[in-house]
């Protein structure tokens, strides 16, 4: 007989409590020489009821553990998954497709068709209860993402979801774009920039200038060639916190080398005014020239860096603050930011990218003139924005001062780096005789700039757009939903489908391919309710009730061997 009873007194001993359910896998897999965890997934809780049943055993992703749990590096310079990614990649390996758009049509037909989806191209039946399995776990990882936390901890988790579902990686911050993830679906990494917003509510922004650098000298290679994609998600909810269903509409379109003045052209007036070229910068271009810079006939520059420029100095002003405050105060509850965990930090703030800590810019700093958010003059409100950041992605380790020492930090390092770009505003003579060259008409116009653009070479188009006049001021750019969302010319957005959200659709989906779940899966899951009984019985009972220990080796001897029989079918 399997020394069982041996080792549940010897864990006894350890806990001196009642067993929790991966230590008892864990136990159960020392006895009987198998890896059960590779298996089958262990849920917090049974229930005889079969559709309750198969919903608690789809396996829980930590959310909150799958973006930068783990920020070391290979010798390669890959980066390392922290455990939670690493297991939701193996599950969304599963999801069938080549490239993002064919996972998310595939993961839409699952809701419509069940398991045909993929059901004729799977070999054996443990092949098919993985798949089934996988498919099951987006949707439910999904509506976690999406019900369970605000905006600014929705748009990061759901950003390292598709990183996780595409292959890909996430970006660090301070490194030069404006890209969120890498998509490495096909095998070749694309640059994606990610936005999810509610629906009517789209806009599709950021830094004129950092678009820029990404177009003409871009880091990343992207089939399309200087170019940057963006995967642009609609959602459309009802209900609040953990109730809310609805759904997700995934888009997708490119800014090319080619495009973006077309596509500039047709948006707000703010990202229009950015393409304004300048006459003497068109006419040198138009006689043949293939680099001149107009930053030679203007005042020094003075204006306000770009939010990629920027972020080096917030993270050096943060990381300064952390190790006083860590130095000063050796019983904080801070005590854990230090290397990897105080760069997992900065990466999950992403100071450069995430316009959703930040307020408005006041209009006073522009003469009056909205410009929206604008890095070295935006506030962090701290209870607003910051601290819900916090909560979430540092609740699990903080609690009640943490949360408020580490949220008035992050502030802190944005109000010095605020304060610090004051007197560059106060100075801007740079910025004053430009708005002047625009005035007198030394700026061709919008439709102008585009046109004479279309006519250009590559290397004359690069030189056009760091001569543009959202170059020059550091400016920002913004397309509404319906231009983000155009169909045809100039962004011919693709749309690649809609995903259901809500605990109501996943037990939809469960539906649909409840038959593959069979009676074999579903007696695994009885036996591991009727051993986790048996073993807080035994122990319970001050370990004295041995038919309580029988009844959980009998349950687990049958847990292997339908496992095995599902293996081999």
């Amino acid at each position: 007989m399997f020394d069982l009873q041996d080792i549940l007194k010897e864990e006894y001993r350890k806990k001196e409590s009642a067993i929790s359910f991966p230590q008892l896998l864990q136990m159960i897999e020392e006895v009987l020489e198998i890896n059960l965890s590779e298996e089958v997934a262990a849920p917090e809780g049974f229930s005889f009821e079969p559709q309750e049943m198969i919903m608690r055993m789809i396996p829980d992703v930590a959310v909150s553990e799958i973006g930068w749990s783990d920020v070391r590096t290979t010798d390669e310079g890959d980066a390392v998954s922290g455990p939670q990614r690493q297991l939701l990649i193996q599950f969304l390996d599963n999801i069938a497709g080549e490239t993002f758009e064919a996972k998310i049509k595939s993961l839409a037909d699952f809701y419509e068709k069940g398991a045909e989806t993929y059901e004729e191209t799977t070999g054996n039946r443990g092949e098919l209860l993985a798949k089934t399995i996988s498919y099951l776990v987006f949707y439910k990882t999904l509506t976690k993402v999406i019900t369970n936390f605000n905006a600014s901890s929705a748009g990061f988790s759901f950003e390292s979801f598709l990183g996780a579902l595409v292959n890909g990686e996430q970006i660090e911050a301070n490194t030069g774009t404006i890209a969120d993830y890498l998509d490495k679906a096909t095998g070749s990494p694309i640059p994606v920039s990610l936005k999810l917003y509610r629906e009517k509510q789209l806009e599709v922004g950021g830094s004129y200038t950092d678009l820029v650098n990404d177009l003409v000298r871009p880091q990343y290679s992207h089939p399309l060639g200087n170019a940057m994609r963006y995967v642009v998600c609609t959602k459309d909810l009802e209900g609040a916190g953990l109730e809310q269903q609805g759904a997700i509409r995934f888009f997708q379109f490119d800014f090319t080398l080619d495009n973006v003045m077309d596509i500039l052209a047709e948006s707000k007036d703010i990202s229009r005014k950015c393409i304004l070229l300048p006459r003497q910068i068109v006419s040198a271009l138009q006689a043949g020239a293939q680099r001149v810079d107009i930053n030679q006939s203007l005042p020094s520059k003075q204006n306000l860096p770009s939010a990629e420029e920027m972020e080096p100095q917030f993270i050096d002003f943060l990381t300064r603050h952390i190790n006083a405050h860590l130095e000063a105060s050796p019983e904080s509850p801070l005590q854990f930011l230090r290397d990897d965990a105080l760069k997992g930090l900065v990466n999950g703030i992403k100071w450069a990218k995430n316009d959703d800590l930040f307020a408005d810019a006041d209009p006073r700093y522009f003469g009056g003139v909205k410009k929206g958010i604008v890095r070295g003059v935006s506030a962090m409100p701290n209870r607003e924005k910051v601290k819900p950041w916090v909560a979430h992605n540092y609740g699990d380790r903080l609690s009640g001062r943490g949360l408020q020492w580490l949220s008035a930090l992050i502030v802190k390092a944005n109000d010095e780096l605020r304060a610090q770009h004051a007197s560059t505003r106060k100075a801007d003579e740079r910025r004053l005789e430009i708005a002047r060259m625009v005035q007198d008409g030394e700026f061709l116009s919008a439709e102008e700039s585009a046109a004479v653009y279309k006519g250009l070479g590559s290397a004359q188009q690069k030189t056009a757009l760091l001569n543009s006049y959202g170059y020059l001021t550091t400016g920002h750019f913004s397309l509404n939903q319906t231009r983000a969302l155009n169909p045809g010319e100039p962004t011919n957005t693709l749309a690649l489908g809609e995903i259901k959200v809500g605990t109501a659709y996943v037990s939809e989906a469960i539906g649909r391919v409840q038959e593959i779940l069979n009676e074999q899966v579903y007696e695994i899951f009885q036996s591991l309710k009727t051993l986790s009984d048996s073993i807080n019985a035994y122990f319970a009972g001050g370990l004295k009730n041995d038919s309580e220990a029988g009844s959980a080796i009998s349950n687990a001897e049958n847990i292997v061997s339908r496992t095995e029989d599902i293996r081999e079918k």
